[in-house]
């Protein structure tokens, strides 16, 4: 009785009794089982995590290539409108020049006139 209560044999020997044994090897067994369970669960999700960072990379490569092309729609965009810019500038000027040749006659012709009249 001494040895159930204690779990050693009285002749010294470190023996545990068979009842105790079978239930401490099944426990740890079914705790190895859960171990490999959740071993098991880990693996498959480091697997989904493997394949979402393959994803994510895939996606940011397509972003990257999406943002050069718009960088050098941007850069066009922004050369065609500096054309279009100096051309406005341009005609503008040649709007003023063809307003100034046109005072510049309209002038000459009151100076001719004015002459006229003072000669007469």
């Amino acid at each position: 009785q001494l040895s159930e209560i204690t779990g050693t044999n009285p002749g010294g020997i470190g023996r545990q009794p068979p009842t105790q044994s079978s239930s401490s090897s099944s426990a740890t067994a079914a705790a190895l089982r859960h171990q490999d369970e959740l071993i098991d669960d880990l693996a498959i999700g480091v697997g989904r995590l493997k394949t979402q960072t393959h994803m994510i990379h895939d996606e940011s490569k397509a972003h990257v290539h999406l943002l050069n092309e718009m960088d050098a729609n941007v850069d066009l965009a922004n050369a065609g409108l500096e054309d279009e810019t100096r051309r406005a500038m341009r005609l503008r000027e040649e709007k003023s020049v063809w307003r100034l040749h046109l005072v510049i006659v309209g002038l000459s012709v009151l100076l001719f006139l004015l002459i006229l009249m003072g000669l007469s």
